[in-house]
């Protein structure tokens, strides 16, 4: 039975007997999504949450039929909602690390837990464990259910008249409670078994089928961890509030931690990518520098084969005179006297030769001589000259201290161009290194004398300046967070700095390390297949994919997923309150009925134009 604002005070004596195999309870708009600022990721909080306060109820003396009416009330479903009203993260934190909050780990102990396939079996022997711990410890008890990425919670009252559970779920259902959270009453161990088995299915033929195992791996485990009151909650129920507040705050800073693990994961990830990319661009680089040399030394040969060609003086000239020695214009000399004669090609107007006196002017051999000597020492001279002006020593005056420096003391900022002498500088920047401050600027333009942009005192500047190691180490630390975050693969436990930039665009996070692979939701954590379908949070981008794969189709009137195994194209809709018979040939509706002659005509008008078979 369901209800949506039905006074269930009339119910509470029917409930409590167990005359109800189902009894629902449910206030529209209800519901871990409905709060400011609930979402996905706010279910174990919820569970854990209800955990505490319906155990504490019972742990205190209420009785079973006080607290089934209280269970009843829209005041208490509120107030079990109500952490989710100021939880914004998306991550999805696990049972065992929401307990860890104070107000949890003070008001409940944990007993049992257990893993296994969520089947009938495996919830039928889950929930025999928690009515055993609960006979034990002579008090209620609560199993939280974890099937991801939903957590629900399952309490076995104790001192019932009959065996009665109480499932708490935050989640609106389609056909059971689709406009709010619920708590929903049963009153045997099977038929509890049975919902959850229905609630949390999972099709076992899927682990066969290699193409979808990232979702055999995601549907095929569930967990459950088994909670009793605390003597904690008894003596300090007045505090709770405030431990629930100071409790939210942790699991928002431990929220928060894991996303900023997870995107620290996927920036490491990425700068390892690139970081192969340059190495193969470099590689590329020496490859095509190797071949441009080699090009040049080919080129070379050509070039000095060809100048050897040409220097070669005119067959016709050696054949006039084989013995004659040759100028460099190819032309044969004679010589007479003692002197080198050379015809001009044409007869300048002035110069050794005149147009009437062809003989040429007497060079005094001393004199040249001497000529070329006093050149050579003025070339040296000039050397010398500029080779000392090189090496005479320039100086600086530092931008801290003021003292005059030569300048193979100086320590400049490339950025900006100011300089400094090296111990100045050196304190400067160990000063800001351990005050963790990044960047580390250039002083002259932090005290506003230098230009619009300060400088910046980069890693090559650092290196030169002798730092300590751990001063160094904290530099570079610096560096690295202030464009890099770090991730971490649960796979092969491996934590990698990647581009933070990078990370905060990508929304699928594979592990970069050789031999990993492995890939995760970087909102929910959940593993992906790389080349599977488009992931979703919530799971429905994959059960579309799997239907299109199998061929399944949506119940036209609730949209509840069908499979047809064997007979004909007529398909009866078996969630309750349905009704609807459609064609699993074509999807059409063909009639929502329950009387067998409406059924039946509309069948025979159907087939008549769809293939029955």
């Amino acid at each position: 039975m369901q209800d949506d604002g039905y006074n269930h005070v009339a119910d509470l004596a029917r409930v409590v007997a167990g005359e109800f195999e189902e009894y629902i309870v449910t206030h529209p708009g209800r519901s871990q999504y409905s709060q400011a600022g609930g979402g996905v990721s706010a279910c174990g909080i919820a569970a854990l949450n209800c955990a505490r306060m319906v155990l504490g109820l019972h742990a205190a003396g209420l009785g079973t039929s006080q607290l089934v009416e209280e269970l009843m009330r829209r005041e208490f479903l509120e107030e079990v909602l109500q952490p989710c009203l100021t939880w914004t993260s998306s991550t999805h934190l696990a049972v065992d690390e929401i307990h860890k909050a104070p107000v949890f780990s003070k008001s409940l102990k944990s007993v049992n837990s257990n893993y296994g396939r969520p089947t009938f079996e495996y919830f039928k022997q889950l929930l025999a464990t928690t009515v055993e711990c609960s006979k034990r410890y002579t008090a209620s008890s609560c199993v939280i259910i974890t099937r991801p990425p939903e957590i629900i919670a399952c309490f076995y009252l104790a001192r019932a008249p009959i065996e009665l559970f109480v499932l708490f779920d935050s989640h609106p259902r389609p056909h059971k409670h689709a406009r709010g959270a619920a708590f929903i009453f049963k009153n045997s161990l099977d038929s509890t078994a049975a919902y959850l088995t229905e609630l949390l299915r999972f099709d076992d033929s899927l682990l066969s089928d290699s193409s979808i195992q990232w979702q055999a791996q995601l549907l095929a485990h569930a967990s459950g961890e088994i909670f009793l009151a605390s003597e904690w909650v008894l003596a300090n129920a007045q505090w709770a509030e405030v431990a629930l507040d100071a409790s939210l705050q942790v699991l928002h800073l431990q929220a928060r931690m894991q996303e900023l693990e997870s995107r620290n994961q996927t920036l490491e990830m990425d700068n390892k990518h690139l970081s192969e990319e340059v190495s193969d661009l470099e590689d590329k680089q020496q490859e095509l520098e190797e071949m441009i040399e080699e090009l040049k030394k080919a080129d070379g040969h050509k070039m000095n084969g060809i100048h050897a060609s040409r220097a070669e003086p005119p067959p016709s000239t050696r054949a006039m005179n084989p013995n004659a020695p040759q100028n460099p214009l190819g032309t044969p000399r004679s010589v007479a006297h003692g002197r080198v004669a050379s015809p001009p090609l044409a007869a300048p107007r002035s110069g050794p030769y005149s147009p009437r006196n062809e003989e040429p002017i007497r060079v005094d051999p001393l004199a040249a001589q001497m000529q070329r000597d006093f050149d050579e020492e003025n070339k040296q001279l000039d050397r010398d000259f500029r080779r000392l002006k090189d090496t005479q020593p320039t100086f600086f005056d530092c931008g801290i201290c003021m003292d005059r420096f030569q300048e193979d003391s100086v320590a400049r900022v490339v950025s900006c161009g100011h300089s400094y002498c090296r111990p100045c500088l050196r304190d400067w920047a160990v000063s800001k290194i351990r005050d963790h401050r990044h960047p580390i600027l250039c002083p002259t333009c932090m005290a506003g004398k230098g230009q619009l942009e300060p400088g910046e005192i980069d890693d090559v500047a650092i290196q030169q300046l002798g730092l300590e190691d751990k001063d160094y180490a904290i530099f570079d630390e610096m560096q690295l967070a202030s464009f890099s975050t770090i991730i971490h693969c649960r796979k092969c436990v491996q934590t990698i700095f990647v581009d933070k930039t990078e990370y905060q665009e990508v929304q699928e996070i594979v592990c970069p390390l050789p031999g990993c692979g492995y890939a995760w939701c970087k909102a929910c954590s959940q593993a992906i297949d790389i080349g599977g379908p488009k992931h979703s949070c919530d799971g429905s981008s994959e059960l579309n994919h799997l239907m299109d794969l199998r061929g399944w189709k949506h119940c036209p009137g609730c949209q509840t997923p069908a499979e047809k195994i064997e007979g004909c194209n007529h398909m009866t809709c078996m969630s309750p309150g349905c009704n609807v018979h459609f064609c699993y040939r074509c999807g059409e509706l063909i009639v929502q009925s329950v009387l067998r002659g409406e059924i039946k005509s509309a069948l025979t008008r159907h087939y008549a134009k769809c293939l029955l078979f």
